[in-house]
């Protein structure tokens, strides 16, 4: 669980199951709510009420962010990883073809991006302390901030210092994967390389935030525990970020795992309605958040989750080093996409919910 919240899993989960139908409708009646509303909302209780959680969150999407959707591509600048983390495809102990991009192909891969009107950039690298360095980074952020208004980085958590480096640089977002928060299953699934670190990991954000991020991307992978703990922890790690760097804005993404190379099978797959559910509460009990939705999921998901609760999604992902323009998704990929359609055909669908497009929201620099 994470480290602050003062319940156990055991207790988190006896308290789910515990929870009436009176209570979630107490909770959905309520006009804000508290971290036990999002506990009565993820309980077994609530799943007969995803029409008026649907109801009460689109209320709560729209009050934040009306009828828009933001949205962003990732560029993946490198495969290669010095971590063997069971569940991935980028593991140092799987064989394939890696490929780390040099500045010209991030560059033509960041033109390549922008010709599809995206103005938001997620830059995600494998964890290669030798060539992932800040000094390289901030030089990507450096040219890449003259294409695109918003850049995130999803890479290697950095200390203090580094993430301060990377801000100067031109960056305004982080994203970190706890993975799960149970730190027991977390040694378990890294059995080697530095991201085995779970204290340093879970404490990512707040470096980042510390050091001025104005966005603190935040997740665990779904299918690796039971979800409704790692739902609770999300949450109090989601609490204890608003009150620690409040001048940084929380998101919330909800990824599932989807098949990888050598088979790994997640001990605790997670359906569409439970992560509906999850999602709808988090959308319910923090509505100023952000919320994005993977291309992990499928379209048919996608469209219909923007609608209710997410506010941001990826257009045209591709998840290999040099996909965009350079190698055209030869080389081995962090997961597997569930939504291929071009970017083209998902601004037509968003369009098609009676939603707009947004694809420049931020500008750190007006004026200059």
């Amino acid at each position: 669980m994470f480290p602050e919240l003062k319940f156990s899993e055991a207790q988190i989960l006896d308290y789910c199951d515990s929870v009436t139908p009176e209570a979630v409708e107490v909770s959905l009646a309520k006009d804000r709510c508290d971290y036990f509303d999002l506990l009565n909302l993820i309980s077994p209780a609530a799943a007969v009420y995803i029409a008026a959680m649907r109801k009460r969150s689109t209320l709560a999407r729209r009050r934040y962010y009306g009828k828009t959707v933001s949205v962003y591509a990732p560029l993946y600048i490198s495969n290669t990883c010095v971590n063997s983390c069971k569940y991935c495809d980028f593991n140092i102990h799987h064989r394939a073809e890696r490929k780390i991009l040099t500045l010209d192909e991030i560059r033509r891969e960041g033109e390549a991006v922008r010709k599809n009107g995206i103005d938001s950039l997620l830059i995600v690298a494998g964890e290669d302390p030798k060539h992932m360095t800040v000094d390289f980074l901030c030089e990507a952020g450096r040219m890449l901030r003259k294409i695109f208004s918003y850049l995130a980085l999803e890479v290697a958590p950095q200390d203090e210092a580094g993430y301060r480096e990377l801000f100067a640089a031109g960056y305004d977002g982080v994203t970190c994967f706890q993975e799960t928060y149970d730190p027991n299953l977390y040694r378990e699934l890294h059995p080697a390389g530095p991201k085995g670190d779970y204290t340093y990991r879970v404490w990512t954000q707040q470096r980042a935030g510390k050091a001025g991020f104005r966005t603190l991307g935040m997740a665990f992978l779904l299918g690796l525990a039971p979800w409704r703990s790692e739902a609770a922890s999300l949450a109090a790690h989601a609490i204890y970020l608003m009150r620690e760097c409040f001048q940084s804005k929380i998101q919330f993404a909800f990824p599932r795992i989807t098949p990888v190379s050598d088979g790994f099978q997640p001990g605790h797959p997670v359906g569409d309605a439970e992560l509906e559910q999850m999602m709808l509460a988090f959308r319910i009990v923090f509505p100023e958040c952000c919320m994005t939705v993977s291309t992990r999921e499928a379209p048919e998901f996608r469209d219909r989750i923007v609608r209710s609760c997410a506010d941001n999604m990826s257009a045209g992902s591709r998840v290999t080093p040099g996909g965009y323009a350079v190698l055209a998704d030869r080389d081995v990929a962090q997961f597997t996409l569930n939504d291929s359609r071009s970017p083209a055909a998902v601004y037509d669908a968003i369009r098609r919910n009676g939603q707009e497009v947004v694809f420049k929201n931020w500008d750190s620099r007006i004026g200059l």
